[in-house]
């Protein structure tokens, strides 16, 4: 066992969020990759039974993005790191689809004055699903940007912590860090951690958080069940609905095609 998505600042204690216990496995796959000045690369990760260490250098001007995937298997213990130079960006699309414990650490160090880092995140979790998460945007170089977005639907007695860590350092000046998270809740027995973090050592910088946790809204669920549909079939649209907007964003045809048809099935 390990101590793994130990934050960059701890936190309140009793919010169990300064690393969590887990069985990093030795044979992870492990990959480095140097991206050259003005190169633009998509990489895909399929994560179903195995974990993934992976390691990105880019160069200045290139663009990386990684697609990162999740869906049935067993236990996942993934980090990835990538350290952009100047105005190199990076974009990260994670989708989890249940599965076995996923902890995922993904930190993104802008180096580079102008770099930016933008993270996408769409989860479904049900049953016991784990689902725990260390997101980190380390601000170095002047000008840099960074946005974590994530939206996921929770049901069963699933359980999941988000750390979102904006971290705006010295010299970083006229950056900007903003971080958002929407859960939807489908059932009482759920444990939902998000701990968003602003730390700050610069002036002239801005960085901005927020959440939007809560069950459905009663009066659109009244709304629609008068239309004809029952409290399931509300409850599986907008569940639906939620993890949809974020892999339409996926810039991957095929890889975008072929989970909307696996939501389509699941519906």
């Amino acid at each position: 066992m390990a101590k793994v998505n130990v934050p960059i600042a701890k936190t309140f204690g009793w919010l169990g969020a300064n690393g969590t216990e887990a069985a990093v496995p030795g044979d992870r796959r492990t990959e480095k990759v140097r991206l050259q000045a003005g190169e633009t690369r998509t990489v895909v990760l399929e994560t179903g039974k195995e974990s993934w260490d992976w390691e990105a250098v880019l160069e200045e001007g290139a663009l990386l993005r990684l697609i990162q995937l999740t869906g049935d298997g067993g236990e996942n213990v993934n980090t990835v790191r990538v350290t952009c130079g100047e105005q190199a960006r990076f974009e990260w699309y994670r989708v989890i689809l249940g599965g076995g414990p996923v902890y995922d650490q993904c930190t993104a160090e802008l180096a580079g004055d102008g770099s930016s880092f933008t993270a996408e995140i769409g989860y479904r979790l049900s049953g016991e699903n784990l689902l725990d998460m260390n997101v980190e945007a380390i601000h170095l170089g002047r000008r840099t940007k960074s946005a974590i977005s994530a939206s996921g639907v929770m049901s069963g007695e699933s359980r999941k912590i988000l750390r979102g860590t904006i971290d705006l350092r010295k010299g970083c000046k006229g950056s900007e860090g903003n971080e958002m998270e929407e859960v939807l809740l489908l059932d009482p027995r759920v444990r939902n951690r998000s701990v968003p973090v602003i730390l700050c050592a610069e002036e002239d910088v801005v960085g901005n958080h927020g959440a939007s946790i809560g069950r459905l809204d009663e009066g659109i669920s009244y709304y629609l069940q008068t239309r004809g549909m029952t409290p399931e079939e509300v409850e599986r649209m907008m569940a639906r609905a939620r993890l949809e907007a974020v892999i339409r964003k996926i810039p991957e045809e095929a890889v975008r095609n072929r989970l909307l048809e696996t939501e389509e099935k699941d519906a």
